[in-house]
């Protein structure tokens, strides 16, 4: 870690490698100073990195202990200044699972029913976009070319099995491209990562089926401030070795429609959205939907969200009344490769929540159970499939929606109960910073086909402790539908 071992009185200076330094020269002091001053010598001042990493953040089980430090595991020293992960950013595999690939495509299924096509954004590792930035001891030990094949090879599976429009973003892995994809020490891409790679998205789309109908317009992007970064990467290696790294200091850019033409006061909805995570979220300052509509001459709607994760802004997008009355021609999903998930559990989750929300769950369609119940501590039982007369509501063809009163409520625990004996504890979460607005949707699961070919018998819910407010919640269970069953007024 580059530590200053001097305390400075005047203004300093941050250097390409991430030292500080004091003041260059005595003539630049000399120069600048008021005549009453020049009498006397400027003091000079030599600030040198002085050391690497502490050997405590070459020991793996110093990451041990939650999810955040293991995401770090294990922090190297690469060149001018840069920090690596060897877990996350050297990486040669990328574990997207067959199944989920089988999920996606029920997804872009779905959504194309409705005339919007999918164009994934998948990001590569830190190690294989600047490798450059690499000792020559770690990029010895690294597999670039097997990591590129295999990135290369994702992609591929992502278009075939998946049914996805993926750019070739692996032609963007270059060991001497001239800039910096991402931040020497942090994880996100920089203006030039996020610049780059909207050129390649822009690039496939052109070419597209249906782009050339979307309504066009010129945009210019231009300097707006200075971003400072940090850098999470650059706070572990503090927490771990104490001393301090400078900022890194970067132009913020910002895009505008040439003539200053917008969709404020407008009431049409553009045909490219973007979902994402802070990618692509317009507060981090990486300018990746303006970049956009540079090299796509078109609106961009951005709904992306900062610690929105791999499924956060696409869920809350679907739900919207933006998405339910305007479904786009494209959705550009922006997603970094670590936060695709690596389990078919995990991602079956998901897609078993986005597909429903494509046609907006069990609303404008006719429940066939429905409930609203007061939430009290204990066992509630919400749905029961009984009365004198069992249907035959198997898994396969049916789907949940659960409504509370509380719409701040982003944590779901139920049991759904068959009269085959098995029963599955349904587990939904959304993250701190997606507003569902205490709304969940999900299949009834049919990944297996012994769920798939169960009848439901009823939903209940487990309350450890009695709310601190009332809360209800409405469960309806309905029918799986396509686009056509919508109604009008859902559309």
């Amino acid at each position: 870690m580059h530590r200053i071992l001097l305390t400075f009185l005047v203004a300093a200076i941050v250097l390409s490698d991430g030292a500080v330094a004091g003041t260059p020269s005595s003539e630049a002091v000399e120069a600048a100073a008021p005549p009453a001053l020049k009498a006397t010598q400027a003091p000079k001042y030599n600030a040198k990195p002085c050391c690497t990493l502490c050997p405590h953040a070459a020991d793996p089980q110093t990451y041990a202990g939650s999810k955040f430090m293991s995401d770090f595991r294990v922090l190297v020293d690469g060149r001018h200044g840069w920090l690596f992960r060897t877990g996350l950013d050297l990486t040669t595999q990328f574990n997207v699972p067959d199944e989920s690939l089988v999920q996606m495509h029920r997804l872009s299924d779905a959504l194309r029913q409705r005339g919007t096509q999918i164009v994934m954004v998948y990001q590569p590792p830190r190690g294989l976009m600047d490798p450059d930035e690499l000792t020559p001891q770690e990029r010895r030990s690294y597999n670039l070319e097997s990591a590129r094949n295999n990135y290369a090879s994702t992609l591929q599976r992502m278009r075939t099995e998946a049914g996805v429009i993926v750019p070739p973003f692996d032609r963007l892995v270059d060991e001497h491209k001239g800039y910096d994809y991402y931040f020497r020490r942090d994880h996100h891409w920089t203006a030039a990562g996020a610049k780059h790679t909207a050129e390649a998205v822009a690039d496939t789309m052109r070419k597209l089926p249906g782009f050339s109908t979307i309504p066009h317009k010129q945009f210019v992007t231009h300097t707006n401030g200075v971003i400072g970064k940090p850098g999470t990467l650059q706070k572990v290696a503090e927490q771990l070795c104490g001393g301090a790294y400078s900022m890194q200091y970067e132009p913020i850019y910002v895009t505008d429609p040439v003539g200053g033409d917008s969709l404020l006061g407008t009431t049409s909805q553009p045909d490219v959205v973007l979902v994402g995570t802070s990618n692509s979220d317009t507060l981090g300052g990486y300018n990746f939907a303006g970049y956009l509509e540079q090299s796509l001459g078109v609106d961009i709607l951005n709904v992306s969200i900062t610690g929105g994760s791999f499924e956060g802004s696409l869920l809350h997008y679907l739900a919207s009344k933006e998405y339910q009355q305007h479904p786009p021609k494209f959705i550009i999903w922006e997603t970094p490769y670590q936060d695709y998930p690596d389990s078919e559990q995990s991602a079956y989750k998901v897609y078993r929540q986005a597909v429903p929300l494509v046609n907006n769950g069990c609303k404008g369609k006719a429940a066939i159970l429905s409930r609203t119940v007061n939430l009290r501590q204990g066992n509630n039982e919400l749905l029961f499939n009984g009365g004198g007369a069992i249907r035959p509501l198997v898994g396969r063809n049916y789907q949940l929606e659960f409504q509370f009163s509380d719409p701040g409520v982003k944590d779901l625990a139920a049991e759904v109960w068959y009269f085959s004996g098995m029963k599955e504890s349904l587990k939904l979460h959304f993250k701190q910073y997606v507003d569902n607005g205490g709304r969940f949707i999900a299949e009834l699961r049919s990944d297996r086909p012994d769920y798939a070919a169960a009848t439901v018998m009823g939903v209940t819910m487990l309350l450890d402790q009695a709310p601190t407010k009332p809360l209800s919640v409405t469960a309806q269970l309905c029918e799986r539908g396509s686009s056509s069953q919508l109604t009008a007024q859902t559309r």
